[in-house]
């Protein structure tokens, strides 16, 4: 039998006592971003639209308009765009189904004029209604390796049940899986009638998993650290999702929406710039330029420190044939960059699974 040391018991109590101190010491911003990355974060999204169609050619409109393929199964989502007639991206959104109502949610314009948007290219298509649920609601967003957790704990066990980009609906509230941090996410929208209630629920069941509420500028670093599209930032750039590295939010089939014309145009002329991500031992300024043995080469467009890494990571917007990760010939004034493959880091969320563990054993379930 192997002896145990009598301070063996402290282990667990001084390790506990080291987290507590490091949390205090920790900025706001950092100890959000630890959440998102280690725990769970919540946040109130009020930029997120989310227009509900009905009729009995709801489904018709969104094919006239969205650039991706309308083939949803009930409770399924779809990430693709609203495109302009130029092909440039003026909402990040999902396609949603729940039996015969559509939904789309997003990022980007304004709800009336996303709604206007959809009347007006509906063209001949008459027999459906789109009514913005941000004005009875408001949306929570809960991201986090843990996320599931705590949301079954307070909406309800249904919840762990539902797949990557699925919806449902909980008597009065819609609980959409997406999320953009690369972690477990999911956007829930309450009564606002009933939204303080939800959301002393979710601080009071939070406090066990550390539960950090996290602010734009610390979910916008999560969501580049992810790669995923940020329509505020990189999206400012006017480049079409060719360029963006988006071609997989398009049906390749589709030859009638707005923006269809000219993605055909630049499909068949070809197009020489290409998103891409980068990381830095140093920061470096959005619109510096990029060069390669004195050669410009593209330009930041986003970047910022990722704590998870220890540096900077960034999107870059390079020339052909620059634009391939794994590259490291690259100056940002004087600044060595690399082009690295995506996400930039290795997410929690990757390692967690709803079935077998918890936040409350994770010292257990990960070592």
């Amino acid at each position: 039998m192997i002896a145990c040391s009598p301070y063996a018991q402290l282990i667990p109590l001084w390790m506990w006592y080291c987290v507590k101190v490091r949390r205090i010491l920790m900025t706001e911003a950092e100890v959000s971003y630890h959440a998102i990355r280690n725990s769970v974060a919540f946040a109130e999204e009020p930029e997120l639209r989310c227009l509900q169609l009905t009729g009995s050619q709801a489904f018709d409109a969104l094919d006239a308009v969205c650039p991706c393929d309308i083939f949803l199964q009930d409770g399924q989502m779809k990430h693709t765009l609203l495109l302009d007639d130029t092909g440039i991206p003026f909402a990040d959104v999902y396609v949603c189904r729940e039996g015969e109502n559509a939904y789309l949610i997003g990022y980007g314009s304004g709800a009336d004029e996303i709604a206007n948007w959809v009347t007006y290219h509906a063209t001949g298509i008459t027999d459906f209604s789109i009514v913005d649920l941000g004005e009875s609601y408001d949306n929570l967003t809960i991201d986090g390796p843990y996320a599931w957790e705590l949301c079954a704990e307070v909406f309800g066990p249904d919840i762990l049940g539902l797949p990557y980009l699925g919806m449902l609906v909980l008597d009065a509230m819609f609980v959409f899986r997406a999320g953009r941090t690369g972690e477990y996410g999911y956007h829930l929208l309450v009564p606002t009638d009933q939204k303080e209630r939800w959301v002393e629920n979710l601080l009071a069941t939070g406090a066990a998993f550390e539960m950090a509420r996290a602010d734009e500028s610390v979910r916008a670093q999560c969501v580049l650290e992810s790669f995923f599209f940020d329509i505020n930032r990189e999206g400012q750039y006017h480049l079409t999702p060719l360029e963006l590295q988006l071609q997989w939010r398009l049906s390749s089939q589709k030859t009638t929406y707005p923006g269809a014309e000219a993605l055909h145009t630049l499909r068949h002329s070809g197009w020489t710039r290409r998103l891409t991500c980068f990381a830095t031992p140093d920061p470096v300024n959005a619109d510096a330029e990029i060069t390669c043995d004195d050669e410009i080469v593209g330009h930041v467009l986003v970047a910022g420190y990722s704590p998870a890494r220890g540096d900077c990571v960034g999107k870059a917007l390079l020339n052909e044939p620059y634009w391939h990760a794994g590259l490291d010939a690259f100056q940002v004034g004087g600044i060595p960059l690399k082009t690295i493959s995506t996400p930039a880091i290795n997410n929690l969320s990757l390692k967690v699974s709803p079935y077998r563990h918890s936040f409350h054993t994770r010292a257990e379930d990960l070592s």
